[in-house]
Formats: C-alpha cells, sequence, structure tokens
C-alpha cells in the first residue's frame, strides 16, 4: 500500500479540525447552520494555513446528505467523493497554469448547467491572483451573479494582485499564521496516533521554522521521521534543517550585542565553516535578537521559548542598552544575500556595522525647536576655561550656536554674527546677570584672524565635540549630520579647507549627499564659523580609508557654492587634470 505523506494524510475533513483559525471556523459553521451561504469566497492568507482545505470542506458541507452543526457527515457518498477527490460538483482550477481567457469562457459556459448529483456545484479558482487581466474582467459578471446552484470559491495568497472589482464580490476570510504552540499541539498529535517518539525540544524547533506553515510543519516532521526514525531527538531536526545549536547562536549575539566584534566575526565563520545553512543562521540571529527586545520590554510572556532559556536571555540583555539592541535589531533585519557575494559578507556587514557609533537621537528639549540646536553643548566647560590665558580662551566669535541658557553672553558682542542667530542672545541674556560681559571683553580686543593662525588644529579639536553635539540637534534634510560626524576619525583645518576623514566610504557619501542640500549646507557653515571664528565660507574635502578620496567640488567654487545655496543640484563632475 502506498503511504502518504503527513499533510495530506491528517488534512482536516471538518471545519473543527482546522488549527488557528476559529474565527473563519465559526462564521462558516453558523452560516452553514441557518443556511446563508454566500454565492463567492475569498480566501486568503499565506501557504499552510488552511485555504483550500477550508474551501473542500464547505463544498462538502454545502452537499453533505447528513450535516450535523454545520460540519458534513463524511460518510454519506458525496462526501466520500469530495475526500477521494472524485466529486463532478466540485471543479478546482490552477489559476497559475489555467488562468486564461478561454478557461474562465468555459467556466462561463458550464455553469447554467444544473449539479450532477448535490445540490450545488463547487468552483475552486486556486492562485486566483494569477488571473489574466482579461480573465478576470471576463468572470465579473459571473461572480457577481451566479445562477442559484453555483457557489466560487477563490484561494490566493497575494489578494492585493486581484481586482478590487472581484473582491467586492466575494465574502472575504483572512488566514492568518498559526503559532509555534498550535503547531506543536498538532504534531503532538500526530506523534501519538503515529507511534513516534519525539522530543518536545524537537517539534518546538520544527514550529519555530516552519514560518507560520501547518504544512511546512508536518513535511519537516515527516522528513525528519523518514531520515532518523524514531525516537527523535532535537539534534537531528537541527541537522535536517541546516542549523546550528541555540546556544552558539546567543553567543554570537552577546559577542555582538557587547562590541566583541571580533569573536562574532570569528564565530559567525565558523559556524559557516560547517557547511550550514546562512539564511537559517540569519533567520536564528533575528529571531533571538526580537526575544531579547522581548525581555527588554518587559514582555517575556510573549517569548516562546522555556523558562530556563529565557532566564538566560534576560541575563544576556541586561547590561546591554535599548538603543544598542534596536540598532542591531535593525541591521541584521535588513540583512539580504546575494549570489555573487561571499555567502558570509552580509552578515558580516552588519555585525561590523552594529559597533559603530550610533546616531543620536533626537529626545531633548522637544519643546522648542530652534533653540534646542544651541542648549546641549560643552560650552559650560568653555565657560570654565575663560578666565584661563587668552592663548587658550577662544576669540568672541567661538560664542557658541548652541551656547548652554547659563552663560550665554559671548554671543552678545558678536556684531556680524549670522542673521538666523540674532533671535537667541536677546533671550539668552535676559536670564544671565549683566557682569558676565566682563569674561568676554579681554578676549574681544584680540582679533579672531590673529588667533586662528597658530592654534588652528587644536581649536578644532577642542570645538569638535560642541561642534558635534550642536549638529545632533538639527533636524535633518535626510541624514543627521551630528551623527555623520561621529564617525569622522580625521578632520583637519588648513587655511580655508577643511578635510574630514570617515571611517567608512558609505559615510562620507551619505555627509556629501546631506551637505548637497542648500539648509543644511548652510547650517553646517554657521555651525564651524561660530565656533572656530572663521569669517569666510569653509572648502570642504573628504575622504574616505580606501583611498578613493573624493573633493566636494561643490564648496571649492564659489559661483557653484551660490548657485546650491539658490536650491541648484549638482548633475554631473569632471575631473580637473591640473591642480
Amino acid at each position: 500500500m502506498t503511504s502518504q505523506v503527513y499533510y495530506r494524510k491528517w488534512r482536516p475533513q471538518q471545519l473543527s479540525e482546522l488549527v488557528g483559525q476559529e474565527p473563519i471556523v465559526r462564521t462558516l459553521q453558523q452560516a452553514l447552520i441557518r443556511g446563508r451561504i454566500a454565492h463567492a469566497y475569498l480566501f486568503t492568507g499565506s501557504r499552510g494555513t488552511g485555504k483550500t482545505s477550508t474551501a473542500r470542506i464547505l463544498a462538502k458541507a454545502v452537499n453533505c446528505l447528513e450535516p450535523r452543526d454545520g460540519e458534513p457527515c463524511n460518510s454519506c457518498h458525496l462526501c466520500i467523493a469530495v475526500s477521494e477527490g472524485r466529486a463532478l460538483d466540485l471543479i478546482e482550477i490552477d489559476a497559475a497554469s489555467h488562468g486564461g481567457i478561454e478557461q474562465i469562457r468555459s467556466i462561463k459556459e458550464k455553469v447554467i448547467f444544473s449539479p450532477a448529483e448535490g445540490k450545488y456545484k463547487v468552483y475552486i479558482l486556486d492562485e486566483a491572483h494569477m488571473l489574466t487581466d482579461a480573465a478576470a474582467d471576463a468572470l465579473l459578471k459571473t461572480l457577481e451573479e451566479p445562477p442559484a446552484h453555483v457557489i466560487f470559491i477563490l484561494a490566493t495568497t497575494e489578494p492585493q494582485r486581484l481586482p478590487s472589482t472581484i473582491v467586492s464580490r466575494c465574502q472575504r476570510f483572512d488566514f492568518r499564521h498559526i503559532t509555534p504552540p498550535a503547531i506543536v499541539e498538532r504534531l503532538e498529535q500526530i506523534c501519538t496516533t503515529e507511534s513516534i517518539e519525539a522530543e518536545p525540544a524537537a517539534l518546538h524547533l520544527i514550529a519555530r521554522n516552519s514560518g507560520g506553515s501547518l504544512r511546512d510543519a508536518e513535511n519537516l516532521l515527516d522528513q525528519a521521521v523518514t531520515s532518523f526514525g524514531t525516537p527523535l531527538g532535537a539534534d537531528q531536526a537541527r541537522l535536517l534543517m541546516g542549523l546550528t545549536t541555540e546556544e552558539r547562536v546567543r553567543d554570537l549575539v552577546g559577542h555582538v550585542l557587547t562590541s566583541e566584534t571580533s569573536r562574532a566575526l570569528v564565530a559567525l565563520n565558523a559556524i559557516a565553516a560547517e557547511g550550514l545553512n546562512l539564511q537559517q543562521l540569519h533567520r536564528q540571529i533575528v529571531n533571538e535578537l526580537r526575544d531579547l527586545l522581548l525581555i527588554k520590554s518587559d514582555a517575556r510572556e510573549m517569548v516562546a521559548q522555556p523558562d530556563e532559556v529565557a532566564s538566560e536571555q534576560a541575563a544576556l540583555i541586561a547590561q546591554v542598552s535599548m538603543d544598542r539592541l534596536v540598532r542591531t535589531l535593525r541591521l541584521m533585519a535588513q540583512v539580504t544575500f546575494r549570489h555573487d557575494a561571499p555567502a558570509a559578507l552580509p552578515l558580516e556587514l552588519a555585525i561590523i556595522e552594529s559597533d559603530q557609533p550610533a546616531p543620536a537621537a533626537v529626545t531633548e528639549q522637544a519643546t522648542a525647536p530652534t533653540p534646542a540646536i544651541r542648549h546641549e553643548t560643552p560650552r559650560p566647560r568653555q565657560a570654565m576655561r575663560q578666565p584661563a590665558p587668552a592663548a587658550n580662551v577662544p576669540a568672541p566669535r567661538p560664542a557658541s550656536p548652541v551656547p548652554s541658557p547659563s552663560v550665554p553672553t559671548p554671543t552678545d558682542p558678536s556684531p556680524d554674527e549670522p542673521p538666523a542667530y540674532e533671535p537667541v542672545p536677546p533671550r539668552a541674556a535676559a536670564s544671565v546677570p549683566s557682569p558676565t560681559p566682563n569674561i568676554v571683553t579681554p578676549p574681544a580686543a584680540t582679533p579672531a584672524t590673529a588667533s586662528a593662525e597658530p592654534g588652528t588644529e587644536e581649536r578644532l579639536e577642542q570645538e569638535w565635540e560642541g561642534i558635534v553635539r550642536s549638529l545632533s540637534r538639527i533636524k535633518p534634510h535626510r541624514f543627521n549630520l551630528g551623527a555623520l560626524l561621529r564617525a569622522c576619525r580625521q578632520r583637519r583645518l588648513d587655511g580655508d579647507t577643511l578635510e574630514l576623514g570617515f571611517t567608512h566610504r558609505s559615510h562620507m557619501e551619505r555627509m556629501k549627499e546631506e551637505l548637497d542640500n542648500p539648509d543644511s549646507n548652510r547650517t553646517f557653515q554657521e555651525t564651524i564659523k561660530t565656533a572656530l571664528g572663521n569669517t569666510t565660507p569653509l572648502k570642504l574635502v573628504f575622504a574616505a580609508p580606501n583611498g578613493s578620496d573624493a573633493r566636494n567640488r561643490n564648496a571649492q567654487s564659489p559661483m557653484v557654492q551660490v548657485a546650491l545655496g539658490m536650491g541648484g543640484k549638482i548633475l554631473e563632475e569632471t575631473e580637473d587634470d591640473h591642480e
């Protein structure tokens, strides 16, 4: 006798046997009990959630000779004919291969004929989104007003591809993903009936990696039993699916979250060297990070893990900040695998990038949008340096665009301050006692140009953190300037040329793209001008660690600078051979 695979052998034969679809079951049962049968149904949902099985059960129930409480009896000859696939009044059509206009015309010609045996003739159109446009148009009128003895059931995994005119003519039922506990319960029932010994950990592993599809889970169980027999252990199920142990995944995630990048890369490549499926490893890493996120958010009851595993996860995440965890999870979730790249490269890039400085979160001073740019800066430290000798004191222009409310008066003696900064000093000065101008008056006598020459590099380093913090508080056009400048590890000011060296080329490109915006460029120039006391716009030169330096020609040419300030945009750049 030919054996059947589990997903066919254990296909539900009654509505009550459907797993994880209780609302749909209740609605259809009540419709059958009350005789309120619709002329067209639309079953949507991902694979393995029971769409086709439900359609067949419904086809049996509407023609059953002895229905019981909205369920088919499965014993009359009409129910048996449907179960065995030989019912004349059940027509199943695969729209993926028979979704053309000719097939739909054939349906329109045949629907007028009465059922051969039962009360209804039922048409099941599987993969209904594959109907051609002409076929869908041809089906519309028949679908809206079919003969009284015809029922249409459309099943699809992509309802958004169906014309709205078809969707509006059907009663729609959305089949949801089946939860791992429900899948485990079904697998345990199969194991009990089939006399299979399986460790609970093996069944949980199969359920978690089935993607919410009961059919996939039953297939995995069938393969595992065929390959390893009984008893079935977790290691055998893991080997079948190409998974590594959860302990190794947890160690790898722990290295990533604690900035042990080298150890994380070694662990990743050790797993890759064993020939395991890296896409499955990626899925395991994302699932592990999601569990940690739920535990960190005090939603431990949502983690489908044994208590001892959840305790290990809680200990791992205790010393990790929420920002770091969210950033790492977001980077890992965005990983995509390309066939032309080394297998482990996408994961390696995500691991390395997760250890880079995170963008500054704009969470403070939300109530004062404009002055917020000027509050959180290192100016308090600068104010403490003011009484020091003049060699260490910045010129009056160092009145930062972001002065602390407690020391705002350095902005007062700046007669050539940009207009954007004028509204701030009066508000700040009103809240500070008058003696503070005495702090600023002595260095005011020293011209900015006289002190800028000898201490330019030193002043740039002194003011750099304040510049970064100031720009971090500005609402970006696209990329946050302060966050990008945190990845700038080298900077040099040579006259009116500022050279910035970035750790990654991607950061350099994003910085250039952000500065293409006139508002961002103006804000950047004004912040540098106020911090360093320069009187002319700086020319910017960018460099990346791979040696592919890119000069920002936008800032080197005054004419281009003016054009950009008027809203222009560079479309093409050419190399200039002469210096």
